[in-house]
């Protein structure tokens, strides 16, 4: 992925609906059985881990820690950019 490609999936990201990321988030943690301690475990602090879990918190994590997260439970940083079927 060349400089020009990353900064268009940091502006993706940063323009996806909340919502969107906030469930793919939710849907990750199921597929990956990822605990919010598991997140936490990476450096983040509690109330911001549980903030962007919570449904009723419009919270998300910033493209770097979601990439973070994606690195170290090993999927895709696309994967919060996915439509979600409701």
């Amino acid at each position: 992925m060349n400089q020009s490609e990353i900064l268009e999936l940091i502006n993706t990201y940063n323009n996806t609906d909340r919502t969107t990321i906030k469930a793919n988030l939710r849907r990750l943690m199921t597929e990956y059985n990822i605990k919010s301690g598991d997140i936490i475990s990476l450096g983040f602090k509690p109330n911001n881990v549980y903030s962007w879990v919570n449904q009723a918190s419009n919270n998300i994590p910033i493209f770097e820690f979601a990439l973070r997260i994606a690195t170290r439970f090993n999927f895709d940083i696309k994967e919060f950019l996915k439509e979600i079927e409701k």
